[in-house]
């Protein structure tokens, strides 16, 4: 039995030793592989020692700098037809009614006097027809007269009077620029029934 024990231990030295001389030998094979790439990259230049790499990370941030600081300006807004359409029929078309008038000036267009006076304002490019007590923009309309209406708001009091719209007056000089002239033949009067 001891012969059995002693050839068993004699075994298991000699695989051990088979086992770590194996090892050993590939950990000597590794440790040549990495002299050998010690030894290339030594060599070799990586990152910013490369020069083209250089080169080339330099170019891309400035061409970044050069976009990041570039601006621009416009004097009008593009999208803004109305610098660039005048057909007064396509900017009702929009929804602008009065391009000329201004959008915050109240303007009295006219007035009706009947049983309950009225008085047709125009603000911000509509017209408001008001009865006396109506409000517009904070302003109670008080008191209506012939070419005139009085709105008052917090004891203050603003009389407006009848005027022209601006298309209006653009017109009118427009015709005084270029006269009509009617011929015989205009002047021929057809009948209306109503």
């Amino acid at each position: 039995m001891r012969e059995r024990e002693r050839l068993l231990w004699n075994v298991l030295i000699i695989l051990l030793l088979i086992v770590v001389a194996y090892e050993g030998y590939n950990v000597y094979r590794m440790g040549q592989q990495v002299r050998k790439y010690q030894a290339a990259l030594t060599h070799e230049s990586l990152g910013s020692a490369d020069p083209q790499l250089s080169e080339t990370v330099t170019n891309l941030e400035n061409e970044l700098q050069e976009r990041l600081s570039y601006e621009f300006e416009l004097e009008h807004d593009p999208l803004d037809l109305t610098l660039v359409i005048h057909a007064r029929r396509f900017l009702a078309q929009l929804g602008y009614q009065e391009t000329i008038e201004s959008q915050t000036k109240m303007r009295l267009s006219c007035t009706v006097m009947s049983q309950k006076p009225a008085a047709i304002i125009k603000f911000q490019g509509r017209s408001h027809v008001l009865r006396v007590g109506d409000d517009l923009n904070g302003y109670i309309l008080a008191e209506v007269r012939s070419q005139q209406c009085v709105l008052s708001r917090a004891g203050e009091r603003l009389t407006l009077t009848t005027e022209k719209s601006p298309e209006t007056l653009e017109q009118e000089r427009n015709f005084r620029n270029n006269p009509i002239t009617i011929s015989p033949s205009d002047t021929s009067l057809t009948e209306v029934n109503f």
